[in-house]
């Protein structure tokens, strides 16, 4: 059995069938592990805004993955943290800053929402399907329009048609109909089995953030092998 790391959350990787009607479909787009995984990333993330010199930073992202909740922990420039938790199934997810964190706001500077990486959005409630697109001229995939009234957003999700896993996000405000936010997830890498993806892009108007995690480094596996410690300490400033 193969798994998947989108973003943050581990999946199943399995064959989709084309006779899925759309909320068959997105529902396994948002299914669970019926194992526990867990993984540890550390990488670097890169910011470039119109007219300023591109930031860098270290990121590191770990989780544990049960099949009824996700845990984990985002920490960027080693001094600004959050801790998530997902109630699978639910999509509900928890976000609390670390003690520190409030003395910064690099996340909301490079464009990143904590969410993101527990692909929260993609529990929204699906709104319409469009025609199946092909994506980067590869990927076949199937296309929705999900509704967040919390948010007041619509976001566009591209779905692997194979794998119902999603691949591209578009976040639009209620009432426009220019997005001023995209997600895309992409090399896809195996270790020990596991396949977790390692590179992140965000995009807005007039800047760009990437997130590249070290395969090097990458920790992925099951849980029933170890319990891992996933929570890391801030640097003191």
């Amino acid at each position: 059995m193969k798994y998947i790391l989108s973003c943050v959350v581990l999946i199943t990787m399995f064959a989709a069938s084309a006779a899925e009607t759309d909320a068959e479909f997105v529902a396994k787009a948002r299914r669970t592990n019926n194992v526990a995984t867990y993984a540890k990333l550390h990488g670097v993330l890169q910011h470039r805004r119109r007219g300023k010199d591109t930031l860098t930073m270290p990121v590191y992202f770990g989780a544990i993955i049960h099949p009824s909740r996700t845990i984990g922990q985002l920490v960027i420039n080693e001094s600004e943290g959050y801790n998530l938790s997902q109630a699978q199934g639910s999509g509900l997810t928890s976000i609390k800053p670390m003690t520190d964190s409030a003395k910064s706001d690099h996340l909301g500077y490079v464009g990143v929402r904590a969410s993101d990486l527990v692909m929260s959005f993609l529990f929204c409630k699906v709104e319409k399907e469009f025609d199946s697109e092909l994506l980067r001229n590869m990927v076949h995939c199937r296309v929705f329009l999900l509704d967040d009234p919390e948010n007041k957003e619509k976001i566009k999700v591209w779905i692997s048609s194979e794998h119902a896993f999603p691949l591209k996000a578009e976040f639009y405000r209620y009432g426009e109909t220019k997005r001023f936010r995209e997600l895309e997830a992409g090399a896809l890498t195996k270790k020990n089995d596991l396949y977790y993806v390692r590179r992140i892009r965000l995009e807005g108007p007039g800047w760009i953030t990437r997130i590249d995690f070290d395969s090097d480094r990458a920790e992925v596996d099951l849980l029933e092998k170890r319990t891992p410690n996933i929570f890391i300490p801030l640097k003191k400033q």
